[in-house]
């Protein structure tokens, strides 16, 4: 089959499946692309939904920010009209609320417990020797045995439903810095510090919750909607790939689960991840002026909520109130309202909301072993593995812009 029997094709076309942000990003910065997304709309974990006056992000809480200002930059000015916020993020913690990150709101705990937290960081950093192999060991070598238990194994057991100990290292380099050994110091004898510093200052869209950014990418690119490729063929030096329609390219780049690609090219593997459950609640309360809360409490459902009425005032009706919560796994409405009432929250709720997602949480066990394999074996049959879920890597929206520059420059 040639490249003119097909209406879709063209010369040095390059085929992007999957409509999510990588997807989106990549077609933005190539001149000749095609984005072919299975959904009805694009957007991937960036959807939103409007209900009743009141805009949930149906994929959970997203903000921007980066310690790259020229990436920032360019995602602020491709939403246009956005809200800047200095972070209000809290950790609910034996009934109280405590700054984020955690080392950082040491400050506000009880002087008894401030004492042994820094006691026991103090013993553990002078003793300590052996490497840590896994995350639970490199949380106990890094912050200790008293921060260890009090939040990170609690909330990071709470998110990824894993034994931590199966958790690999691979996590530790992607994601969680190293906490300045002053800060630590600082907040055990009272001293109010800031971590996380890149996520200080973020920003948000004034309108239509985190979707915009979504919206506004696929106004500037090629895109097929409604259209779920479930094989890809090579033949005559072109790509094949077949939906309701066949889509004829030179190249081609996957956004979607790596699995998934692998699977159409009759490779059947297993990694693993977690689903995601968000759910959304408007209606009236008295909250407190947070962004977003972190919940390690193993009675409560969700692990975060984030309160969108304080991201943008259009997020919900004047005086009322806007919450998603996001469980890792699945649960009910009902389970969310059960929680907020736990941590002291009484709403009166006028909508209530629920959305699933399948892939949210890749989990770095021992599967992700195989993740360089499957990339190699994507690449020796010409596809091109992309983005958060495409090449299986935990990836915060300014690395997926900043990565799509750097691959749409190769191709």
């Amino acid at each position: 089959m040639g490249k003119a029997h097909t209406e879709n094709g063209g010369d040095n076309l390059i085929g992007i499946i999957g409509g999510g942000l990588a997807g989106l990003s990549l077609a933005y910065h190539l001149k000749d692309s095609i984005v072919i997304e299975a959904k009805d709309r694009v957007g991937g974990l960036l959807r939103s939904e409007r209900i009743e006056g009141y805009t949930f992000d149906t994929g959970g809480s997203h903000i921007l920010f980066s310690r790259d200002e020229n990436a920032l930059k360019e995602l602020v000015n491709m939403i246009g009209s956005v809200v800047e916020h200095r972070r209000r993020t809290f950790i609910f913690y034996n009934g109280r609320f405590i700054k984020y990150p955690f080392e950082n709101g040491i400050y506000m705990l009880p002087k008894e417990e401030r004492f042994e937290i820094l006691y026991d960081f103090f013993m553990n950093y002078v003793k300590r020797k052996e490497k840590p192999k896994n995350l639970l060991e490199w949380f106990y070598y890094v912050f200790g045995r008293a921060i260890t238990e009090k939040y990170l194994k609690p909330y990071n057991e709470k998110l990824w439903k894993t034994d931590l100990r199966r958790i690999t290292l691979e996590w530790v380099g992607n994601r969680i810095p190293n906490p300045p050994v002053e800060d630590i110091l600082k907040s055990c004898v009272g001293i109010p510090t800031e971590g996380y510093k890149h996520q200080l200052k973020f920003y948000y869209p004034l309108e239509g919750g985190i979707e915009t950014l979504a919206r506004n990418l696929a106004k500037r690119c090629r895109v097929v909607t409604g259209e779920r490729i479930n094989k890809i063929e090579r033949e005559d030096g072109v790509f094949i790939l077949k939906g309701k329609r066949e889509y004829i390219c030179d190249k081609v780049v996957s956004t979607i689960p790596i699995d998934v690609t692998a699977k159409m090219l009759g490779l059947n593997v297993r990694l693993s991840y977690n689903p995601l459950t968000v759910v959304g609640l408007g209606g009236k309360g008295d909250l407190p002026d947070f962004h977003w809360i972190y919940v390690p409490d193993k009675d409560i459902v969700f692990h975060r909520i984030a309160f969108l009425h304080n991201y943008s005032p259009n997020m919900a009706p004047e005086g009322k109130i806007n919450i998603i919560a996001e469980v890792s796994g699945r649960a009910e409405v009902e389970d969310v309202i059960e929680g907020l009432e736990k941590m002291g929250f009484d709403v009166e709720v006028e909508v209530a909301m629920k959305w699933e997602w399948d892939y949210a949480y890749i989990v770095f066990d021992e599967t992700y072993e195989k993740v360089e394999e499957i990339r190699n074996f994507l690449m020796e049959n010409g596809i091109i593995p992309f983005g958060r879920f495409g090449n299986w890597e935990y990836l915060n929206m300014d690395a997926v812009w900043i990565k799509a520059k750097e691959l749409a420059k190769v191709l």
